[in-house]
C-alpha cells in the first residue's frame, strides 16, 4: 500500500471515529443512532450481559476444576500421612490433638471409631496442607 493510500485510509478512519464519537456522546443520542441502524440497544445490552455471565461461569468452573484436581493430590498425601500416623505403635489421639491444636469434644472422643478418627484427621491434614500450599510453604 502506497503512502497516499495509507494517508487516505487513516483520514477516513479518523473521520469515521470522530463521527461515531460525536454521535455517541450521550446515552439518548447513542440509543437513537442504534435504533436508526436497526439495532435494539436493550437486546444488545442483554446479549452482552449474557455473554459476560457465561464467560464468568466458565472461568469459575475451570477454577473450581483446577482447585479440585489440586486438592485430590493433597488429600492423597494427607491420607497417606494419616494412615502412617495411625499405624504407628505409639499413636495417641490426644498427642495429635495437642500438637495440631485441634478442638474436640472430650465427651465424644471416646465414642469415635477408628474410621471416624481417620476421616477427621484426613480432613484436618488436607486443609492444613492446602493452606500451606496456598501460603507458598
Amino acid at each position: 500500500m502506497n503512502r497516499q493510500n495509507q494517508n487516505n485510509k487513516n483520514d477516513f478512519i479518523g473521520l469515521y471515529l470522530g463521527t461515531v464519537e460525536h454521535d455517541s456522546r450521550d446515552k439518548e443520542t447513542s440509543r437513537e443512532l442504534l435504533l436508526s441502524k436497526g439495532v435494539n440497544p436493550d437486546e444488545l445490552i442483554a446479549e452482552g450481559l449474557r455473554k459476560i455471565k457465561r464467560m464468568q461461569l466458565l472461568a469459575n468452573a475451570e477454577k473450581t476444576k483446577k482447585e479440585m484436581e489440586g486438592s485430590e493430590s493433597v488429600k492423597l498425601a494427607a491420607t497417606k500421612w494419616v494412615d502412617q500416623l495411625l499405624s504407628s505403635i505409639d499413636f495417641s489421639l490426644m498427642e495429635v490433638v495437642k500438637k495440631e491444636e485441634l478442638t474436640v469434644s472430650f465427651r465424644n472422643v471416646e465414642n469415635l471409631s477408628k474410621e471416624d478418627i481417620r476421616n477427621i484427621l484426613i480432613r484436618h491434614f488436607t486443609l492444613k496442607l492446602m493452606n500451606q500450599r496456598n501460603k507458598g510453604g
